[in-house]
């Protein structure tokens, strides 16, 4: 028995390790191509660049590991039903279930570790990820201002020029929003600068013939100007940095929570929480519904498997996506709104183990 456990772990671990590295290297694609503009085009240091990518990386390896996980459980297991060696097994008087605890031990091994991971690190690196492309921005502003993309140069002002050239820009837009993240003055200039300030890392970008827009309760005021200067980017400005609600831990989120009084604030808070820790059981639900769709299909073809792993995985985030909206809108209380669609599959799950164990 130890030795049929025994070998369903690894042939799970191969497969899962390969989907783990293939997924990420997809995802990764773009950054790489962008990497390259910067690195080749823009003069921005390999070694920043590469550091950006790696703060990066962590976030789509909480989405990877459980997708990478359902695809090998469906690889292994359909194999083993394809091949009728799940017959075998119970032609040999042993229970298939003996088999499948491992796998669903792994699982729940990899939900524990998952679960970590997203606390501590994914957390971390998100906000290191912020302050080091601001940095960035500081060092080299004409590296990561592009024509027609809005930057964000603070967390309170939003920035797009149409053209850019080097330094200079042409037929900008930009909004000045409040605490609230309502616009709240609207900049439109013909021209404009980006300066780095010799000597120090911090960055200035001058407008030129232009208007301001300001918006005070139903009324608009619009001045113009000639030279429209926004304050001065630094050190202190990545030192103020505030760490957003995705890149708080759960004891950040608990002290956040107990010091919070505004309904709105607290659901989202309260969302956060229970997002982070329902979304770590991912891999253990993947693995409990997998073997026994895995057993019904009887296929273990790697393009077959993938795309139903990802098909699943598509529906379960997209689940997650509608249980933040719900909880945060005040719908149903955070705890039950995020937890649904794990009870759902798990409740799913269990009936067709039950059939395809009978099969």
């Amino acid at each position: 028995m130890k030795i049929l456990q025994r070998y369903v772990l690894r042939e799970l671990a191969f497969p899962c390790a390969i989907c783990i590295l293939t997924l990420n290297f997809i995802f990764m694609a773009g950054y790489l191509v962008k990497a390259a503009h910067f690195i080749i085009g823009r003069g921005v240091p390999m070694l920043e660049t590469f550091g950006v990518i790696a703060l990066a990386l962590p976030e789509m390896v909480s989405y990877t590991v459980p997708t990478s996980i359902l695809t090998a459980v469906l690889i292994v297991f359909g194999g083993l039903s394809q091949n009728n060696e799940i017959r075998a097994i119970k032609a040999s008087g042993i229970n298939p279930m003996l088999v499948i605890v491992p796998a669903l031990g792994a699982g729940l091994v990899m939900s524990f570790l998952m679960f970590v991971f997203n606390d501590q690190v994914t957390t971390r690196a998100g906000f290191e990820l912020r302050r080091t492309t601001k940095k960035l921005l500081l060092q080299h502003p004409a590296a990561l201002v592009e024509a027609g993309r809005f930057v964000k140069l603070s967390d309170t002002i939003v920035f797009l020029a149409k053209q850019v050239e080097g330094n200079r820009l042409r037929d900008i837009v930009a909004y000045e929003t409040s605490d609230s993240e309502k616009p709240v003055r609207t900049i439109i200039a013909e021209r404009g600068e980006m300066v780095s300030l010799p000597g120090e890392p911090a960055m200035q970008i001058k407008l030129y013939d232009g208007s301001v827009s300001d918006s005070q309760g139903s009324s608009v005021q619009a001045i113009q100007f000639k030279t429209y200067e926004f304050p001065t980017f630094g050190q202190e400005d990545l030192r103020q940095m505030k760490k957003k609600m995705r890149d708080l831990s759960l004891a950040e989120l608990l002290i956040r929570a107990s010091r919070e009084k505004a309904p709105e604030e607290r659901r989202e808070i309260w969302s956060a929480f229970h997002h982070r820790i329902a979304f770590a059981f991912g891999c253990f639900i993947f693995v409990f519904l997998g073997i026994p769709v895995a057993m019904l299909v009887q296929r273990g073809e790697i393009v077959l498997s993938f795309a139903i792993s990802m098909g699943a995985a598509s529906l379960y985030y997209i689940l997650f996506v509608g249980a933040k909206t719900v909880a945060v809108e005040g719908y149903l209380p955070a705890v039950i709104a995020y937890w649904f669609p794990n009870l759902a599959l798990l409740g799913a799950g269990t009936k067709l183990l039950r059939r395809s164990i009978a099969l």
